[in-house]
């Protein structure tokens, strides 16, 4: 729902001459603009996994789920979604494989609600092992992590400004950072950049207008928590 966010991604994207790009959920709620946000991936034909956010627009028990300040925020991000935003979500899937990649919004094969930090040691491995492809990108934490399967192994790799080089022998889950809402205490739009010839991947934080984006949570009357999550505090 963070619209300022995504635009300057979009063009920072843009720049960066990628040959697709894979949203990983949650395009909706907490910012103040998440049908127009929905309507800037279907004109940019950007395919997109279903967030625990989106699966509460399509199911009513998962709504039940939220209480307080996040059911506030998720109920007036639903209230703004035209039909053909509500389409382009029936017609997202919880996973998508492709390129050699995996995607799903919590934790693979097709979890949109379970949290990577609150999987132990045992589910990581059988998760790895059951992974066909090498490479799993996630959403939902806001926040970047590696973690790396080796030797029945499960090691964190860390996630800094130099490309993470990956092995084509190794499998990794990468939580992918966040367009709208980073959870790193920056103000800064973060993605991806995966490239399959030179086995990299690259990290992008994004300059943005976030005073603008904040000043809108609040005049829509989303809890103020979420204005003061994208301005780093």
């Amino acid at each position: 729902g963070n619209l300022e966010a995504f635009k300057s991604a979009l063009e920072d994207i843009q720049s960066q001459q990628v040959d697709s790009v894979v949203s990983l959920g949650d395009n909706i709620g907490y910012g103040a603009d998440s049908e127009k946000v929905i309507q800037l991936l279907i004109s940019n034909d950007i395919t997109s996994v279903l967030g625990n956010h989106e699966m509460a627009a399509l199911n009513n028990k998962v709504f039940n789920w939220y209480t307080g300040e996040v059911k506030k925020a998720i109920e007036i991000a639903i209230a703004s979604l035209s039909e053909a935003s509500l389409k382009y979500l029936k017609e997202s899937k919880i996973s998508i494989s492709m390129s050699g990649c995996f995607f799903v919004h919590g934790f693979p094969p097709d979890s949109f609600r379970l949290y990577l930090h609150q999987v132990g040691e045992e589910q990581l491995r059988q998760a790895f092992t059951e992974m066909k492809d090498n490479l799993c990108f996630v959403g939902h934490t806001h926040k970047l992590r590696a973690l790396v399967y080796e030797n029945n192994q499960v090691l964190l790799q860390p996630m800094n400004k130099d490309p993470l080089k990956i092995q084509k022998n190794k499998k990794y889950i990468i939580t992918a950072g966040s367009f709208g809402q980073p959870r790193d205490g920056s103000a800064q739009a973060k993605y991806v950049i995966w490239d399959s010839r030179t086995c990299q991947l690259e990290i992008r934080a994004i300059e943005y207008d976030s005073a603008t984006a904040a000043q809108k949570i609040i005049a829509a009357g989303i809890p103020s928590r979420f204005a003061d999550l994208i301005s780093g505090k």
